[in-house]
């Protein structure tokens, strides 16, 4: 026999057992399971929701699993509790109730559908992870599954040595793979010159002159390395410089290399916040910001491999590519840029390394960007 006290509140309570005494010494308190317990005995409440409702996907608190799918990623089922994942979404991705709820070991789970451009899918997602209320401002998030499950399996395959990360400006949601890996830059790091020196120029009060606007030309559209250098360690301020900048505007992920600038570190999510900063006219003037786009956007025929070479006739591009061989004797080749055509634009960044061949990295990136392309255009 116990004497229990107990004393209730709006969503918990609390236990005072008379006859038992915690190591203390004292009577023992504890609060009331309210949980599992509760659903056992009582049973699940009904659950009232409108079909066709927008909810939300909330951040996860997770660890992060093999790189693929990190912390911030919920798993979308093919079937309430037990079911397989199917797609992957994140915080502020927008779902829409289909109306069916059920309860799997006192759980709530909801039947959902999200929207792509190019089609729809359904499946189940847990209540703890999903909001009703509208984010403010905030892209919607989620991984490359949900885009194209295809094109998911396809990077899937190649593991670790490569990621993506896609924004969709349009629509404004970002889909990413391995998004937080650092890869060689090669001669994408030019971009980040580019706007480190547009920057620095702006706080002095003047233009470029005529060698310093042959050395970003020649730079960008001719992707040649002495006038990166001579930029890079000549005006600059080399690694401090890039850095400096990049602190000022918020962007992390890129780890400028003082001795080799091609062989600086950098994750496609920092590429594509920095070309999304440029695009929305975030950072420089707009005069500097044209003259950057303009460059990008006149790069020679033969370094437009990826981005460039898969985007419609009909669109603007504006991009960079970089490749070199790293350390080890394999090829690493990346392509980021910004695609505008009438219906969408998006900004997309794909960076590999350890390949056995130039080629086969160049395969690689022009098969993601050209999925990316058919999918949202």
């Amino acid at each position: 026999m116990h004497h229990l006290l107990v004393q209730a509140f709006w969503r918990d309570g609390l236990i005072l057992d008379q006859d038992t005494l915690d190591s203390s010494g004292q009577r023992q308190i504890q609060r009331l399971d309210t949980g599992i317990a509760y659903l056992r005995t009582i049973g699940p409440p009904p659950v009232a929701i409108h079909p066709q409702q927008t909810i939300w996907a909330t951040k996860c608190s997770g660890a992060p699993s093999g790189g693929q799918t990190p912390c911030g990623y919920q798993a979308i089922l093919d079937a309430p509790s037990t079911g397989q994942p199917i797609a992957h979404v994140g915080q502020s991705f927008p779902l829409a109730l289909l109306g069916d709820t059920t309860w799997k070991a006192g759980m709530l789970w909801y039947h959902v559908r999200w929207s792509v451009p190019n089609g729809s899918s359904a499946g189940w997602a847990a209540a703890s992870s999903i909001s009703f209320t509208l984010p403010k401002n905030i892209p919607a998030h989620a991984s490359f599954d949900v885009l194209s499950p295809s094109l998911a399996a396809y990077l899937a395959q190649l593991g670790s040595n490569v990621n993506a990360v896609v924004y969709d400006v349009t629509h404004k949601r970002y889909y990413a793979y391995n998004a937080n890996a650092q890869f060689i830059t090669g001669s994408s790091m030019k971009v980040p010159i580019l706007l480190t020196f547009l920057d620095m120029i702006e706080r002095e009060g003047r233009d470029p002159d005529d060698k310093e606007m042959n050395l970003l030309t020649t730079m960008i559209e001719n992707s040649d390395n002495d006038s990166a250098s001579a930029l890079y360690y000549g005006e600059i301020g080399g690694a401090a410089g890039v850095a400096n900048f990049l602190h000022s505007i918020s962007v992390s992920g890129l780890d400028p290399d003082a001795d080799s600038w091609g062989y600086s570190l950098i994750t496609p999510k920092a590429m594509v916040k920095l070309l999304t900063l440029l695009y929305e006219g975030k950072i420089l003037t707009e005069h500097d910001r044209t003259l950057a786009l303009s460059l990008m956007e006149n790069i020679e025929a033969d370094q437009q491999v990826g981005v460039g070479d898969t985007a419609p006739q009909s669109a603007m591009v504006a991009m960079k590519d970089g490749w070199l061989p790293g350390p080890d004797g394999l090829w690493a080749f990346n392509s980021s840029g910004i695609v505008i055509s009438d219906q969408e634009t998006y900004i997309i960044s794909v960076y590999t390394q350890e390949q056995n061949s130039l080629d086969d990295g160049q395969a690689i990136v022009q098969h993601i960007c050209a999925t990316v392309s058919s999918l949202l255009i």
